[in-house]
């Protein structure tokens, strides 16, 4: 059985610790529902709940957060070393020895809180134990939920703080379909609409007699259909009824603006804060595609409107769209099929309204196929869908770079938040970064500039003989052109659908693997020898051909410089993780002039940046 990925002493991944105990083993405790898990999903097992949950009945249990804590010994221990720390913070400290800052890190945050401001902003560099930090919060305020950008951290989160977490319906195999299929193309989803289908292992307001509660909604109680709980809402159950909860932010704002089983808490931890304007722009986003229209009502966008339609054409066309998906019969339909017509008419009408109120704020982008209406900002719409289910948000990122931009772009009071900024203890000398120009990679000037990096790159490689290395190409097009030009067969890359498992064979491969890709920019850790180099190929500046990019960049130059240094940095991060990890960076895209030299690019890089730049010989 494999092991906590995290160093039960110092909080760090065991991978990276540099502690005097990071030999040491604590057993995994996940795997719940085996007959019934169909992805990697990790929950503790049965057979240890007693040690680690409360138990409501024989399939329910609730995180305990008492039974999660550190021993008094160990906590008075703690106390000790710090007398200037608040006892409560302390007692519900999850390790044995903080890391430096640790506790006065989270002493700042408390006390914010205590003053009223709503909004938390912790930037904080790597190395510093954000998650640690957010679990503290979360256990010492009781009522949260922390949101992560990716199952694998979600999945981290739980098997280090035994967090219970809660996944989608397509992560778990159907008790009523014989475990034959996923519970999202389950009986429950399939069945007609009409024949009001009836899963014994479901839940329902009105149960057999005896039936367990399995938790309480704004609307009334849900109660399990019988003693074998489906392990979908088994695992919901006891998130909703534990006082912390993991969810990825797909599946979080579903659930808090649509389906509405969770309640508001005290907490709302946002992981990776500095792609929440993104997701909540993808989320915002509405896609119709002409195949579908035909099929559901019987009509296809007017092409007149798509060839030179106005945004007032648009209107009628959408509220037109939305009638028509109003008058569908849904009992003639699968209960699936149902939901996403229902979803499809919801988001029709939230359209309608906001192409009436704020109609300069979308960019519509037609064709044959279909269209698309895209936001250029979500200031308006970000309380309503994500901060106001929690009434404190606290957002955690190594690369906010800007607290005031941040703030002004999600649409935050500045009088409601409080800004702390802790610098990554990770020393320059063992992150150098060295200019190697091969010229410019604009876009008019990337064809004359391409075949001048190759024997770059072979010089670098060459340096870099016995090391693993990873080459950030921005784009597929940059992947596509050094991994036909560069002849080593060192040299792996991958496609948008085997990104997982080629990361996966690079990590484990103990041959000297250099991993070619446009986006491992950020959500991946490689430590040590994982990866000793990177190269930053080409600058990431946001692809212009985008219309909504192209749009926003048009009213706010200073977002489209945010963007391409907020990437830069997050990619500049992936193969440091620890304070005794080193990696060497190369940039040979002469273009990274115009972040140093632009004062409006310069004025958002990090001195942590900067102080790492050592010039080519």
């Amino acid at each position: 059985m494999s092991n906590s990925l995290f160093c039960p002493n110092c909080g760090m991944l065991k991978n990276n610790c540099v502690c005097s105990n990071n030999k040491s083993k604590k057993e995994k405790t996940f795997n719940n529902y085996d007959t019934q898990n169909t992805l990697d999903f990790s929950y503790p097992k049965k057979e240890n709940y007693n040690t680690q949950y409360d138990k409501i009945d024989e399939n329910s249990f609730v995180y305990s957060i008492e039974k999660n804590s550190l021993n008094t010994i160990e906590i008075n221990k703690i106390k000790s070393n710090y007398p200037e720390i608040p006892s409560e913070i302390i007692e519900k400290f999850p390790f044995k020895h903080p890391r430096v800052g640790q506790l006065e890190i989270l002493s700042e945050i408390v006390e914010a809180i205590e003053k009223g401001f709503k909004y938390i902003i912790l930037e904080a560099g790597t190395g510093t134990g954000k998650s640690v930090i957010a679990a503290t919060l979360a256990r010492l305020y009781e009522s949260s939920y922390i949101l992560t950008m990716t199952k694998q951290l979600q999945s981290q989160y739980a098997e280090e703080f035994n967090f219970p977490l809660v996944k989608g319906r397509s992560n778990f195999s159907c008790l009523n379909d014989d475990l034959e299929s996923t519970c999202d193309i389950g009986n429950c989803k399939t069945s007609p609409n009409s024949k009001k289908f009836f899963c014994p292992f479901g839940v329902s307001k009105n149960p057999p007699l005896g039936a367990n509660e399995a938790f309480e909604t704004s609307y009334g109680a849900l109660f399990f259909n019988s003693e074998n709980h489906c392990s979908y809402w088994q695992q919901k159950a006891d998130s909703i009824n534990s006082p912390i909860s993991l969810m990825n932010y797909d599946y979080g704002i579903l659930e808090l603006n649509y389906v509405k089983h969770f309640p508001k808490r005290k907490l709302l931890i946002l992981d990776e804060a500095h792609n929440i304007e993104n997701k909540l722009m993808r989320i915002l986003e509405l896609n119709l595609y002409n195949k579908r229209l035909e099929k559901d009502i019987r009509r296809t966008i007017s092409r007149r409107t798509v060839k030179d339609g106005e945004i007032s054409d648009w209107k009628l066309e959408i509220e037109g769209i939305y009638e028509a998906y109003r008058e569908i019969d849904l009992s003639k339909l699968s209960i699936n099929k149902a939901d996403r017509i229902r979803s499809t008419t919801l988001r029709l009408k939230q359209l309608c309204e906001n192409l009436e109120k704020e109609p300069k704020n979308w960019v519509i982008d037609g064709n044959e196929v279909g269209v698309s209406f895209k936001p250029l900002k979500i200031n308006q719409y970000a309380k309503n869908y994500l901060f106001n289910h929690g009434e404190i948000t606290i957002f955690l990122s190594a690369t906010i770079l800007s607290h005031k931009l941040f703030s002004k772009w999600l649409g935050l009071n500045p009088r409601d938040v409080f800004h702390m900024k802790v610098d990554s203890p990770f020393k320059a000398h063992q992150r150098p970064i060295e200019l190697k120009f091969a010229g410019k990679m604009s876009k008019n000037r990337i064809n004359q500039t391409a075949p001048k990096t190759i024997p770059i790159l072979n010089k670098i490689l060459k340096k870099h003989e016995n090391d693993k290395g990873l080459i950030h190409s921005n784009s597929y097009n940059c992947q596509h052109y050094i991994t036909n030009h560069l002849h080593n067969t060192r040299i792996i890359s991958h496609n948008s659908e085997n990104r997982e498992r080629i990361l996966n064979f690079f990590e484990k491969s103990e041959d000297p693997l250099v991993l070619v890709s446009p986006s491992m920019s950020e959500g991946v850790d490689l430590p040590y020898d994982k990866c000793r180099f990177q190269i930053i190929y080409k600058v990431p500046f946001p692809y212009l051909g985008d219309k909504q990019i192209n749009q926003r960049r048009k009213r706010d130059q200073r977002w489209y410089a945010y963007k391409t240094v907020m990437t830069l940095m997050q990619a500049y991060g992936r193969g440091m993780r620890a304070e005794d990890d080193e990696c060497y960076t190369y940039i040979i895209d002469e273009d990274i002039n115009i972040l140093f030299k632009s004062p409006m690019y310069k004025s958002l890089l990090p001195e942590f940046f900067k102080e790492a730049i050592i010039q080519d010989d």
